[in-house]
């Protein structure tokens, strides 16, 4: 969404199709025309664009047709300029922590919709590497739009005037099987009982699929004391928790990119995350990077980050220099001419 509208400014007539109705805040620009399926929210109907979109996209004349996510219409008009977004290969790296058909429908479509595409755009350098290590058959150039951090500062009316926070470690993410929440609490059990003084950890996120239950794990690991689960919270919330955090811990088995990496570093917390796929990339200087798969390794930064005061200053100190790299309006202006052009 933040993409989107800004690269809706630099003018050009819009279009958005969608199977089922949406939110749109921000998208009501004269220049923004919108598409809708009414297709019941009780469906999974994101798939069903293959049938809507071609036929949407040729009565309004459409000149370049972008999809923000993985997958472009098997037929679209000849002639017409495609472009897509892709955000990781889950599917193809780390299949078992996807859904079935989200990995079907993943498997089907992507590899077609990369050979059709004019562009193929990459939310990161690792992402890109992925794309051209896994497919050569890639009709178009890939470029990298990456994301930014969209975290807003509570109005300073609504900011609490309250006592200093103890410091925590912090964990952000859907709970799902990717997230390695597991491996983290068990690495956490660990760090309590070699820390004189643990800092506590706060878990934040909706919740996923796979039987990823954080108040179960936190309660079979006897946890409790030391381990809340807030679930999903409002922004404003959200933006509290990142600033009066210690660090964010991120041991992720795979992601496309890591938005709340930017997040925590744009507010000048620094990270511990995995040192594979695109996370380490984006903390840059600004992170402790670890094995996602070695409770060990995270239990030792757990420890680091709670001791070694000069690192952790050092990394304090790089996170919104690392965070300045990923801005929106530099990747609107990026998107605009790959689509505008």
């Amino acid at each position: 969404m933040e993409l989107l509208r800004r690269v809706c400014a630099y003018g050009g007539e819009w279009y958005l199709y969608s199977p089922q109705d949406y939110d749109r805040g921000g998208l009501t620009a004269a220049n923004i025309h919108h598409r809708v399926g009414g297709v019941p929210r009780s469906l999974r109907a994101s798939q069903l664009g293959q049938l809507f979109f071609p036929v949407w996209a040729r009565r309004d004349r459409v000149s370049v047709f972008w999809s923000p996510r993985h997958q472009l219409p098997l037929y679209l008009p000849a002639g017409m300029r495609s472009v897509v977004t892709i955000h990781d290969l889950v599917w193809k790296r780390y299949g078992d922590t996807m859904r079935f058909p989200g990995r079907q429908i993943d498997g089907f479509l992507m590899p077609r919709s990369l050979r059709r595409a004019d562009v193929v755009v990459a939310v990161s350098d690792f992402t890109r590497r992925e794309l051209n290590a896994c497919f050569t058959d890639i009709s178009g150039p890939v470029e990298v739009v990456p994301g930014a951090s969209h975290l807003l500062a509570p109005a300073a009316a609504t900011v609490e005037q309250a006592s200093p926070v103890q410091p925590y470690f912090l964990f952000v993410g859907t709970m799902e099987p990717r997230k390695n929440l597991k491996l983290l609490l068990l690495a956490y059990r660990a760090y309590t009982e070699s820390c004189a003084q643990p800092l506590p950890l706060k878990i934040v996120g909706g919740r996923g699929w796979g039987g990823v239950d954080a108040n179960q794990l936190v309660q079979a690991l006897s946890l409790a004391p030391l381990v809340s689960v807030a679930g999903k919270v409002t922004e404003e919330h959200l933006y509290r928790l990142y600033a009066n955090a210690h660090a964010l811990v991120m041991p992720s088995l795979y992601e496309g990119f890591g938005l709340p990496v930017v997040e925590s570093l744009s507010l000048g917390v620094p990270v511990i995350t995995s040192r594979e796929s695109a996370m380490s990339e984006v903390a840059g200087d600004a992170g402790l990077f670890v094995d996602p798969t070695s409770e060990g390794e995270v239990t030792r930064a757990l420890l680091t980050l709670s001791s070694d005061r000069v690192l952790y200053a050092s990394l304090k100190q790089r996170a919104p220099i690392e965070a300045a790299r990923y801005d929106w309006d530099q990747s609107a202006r990026k998107m605009a001419a790959i689509l505008l052009s």
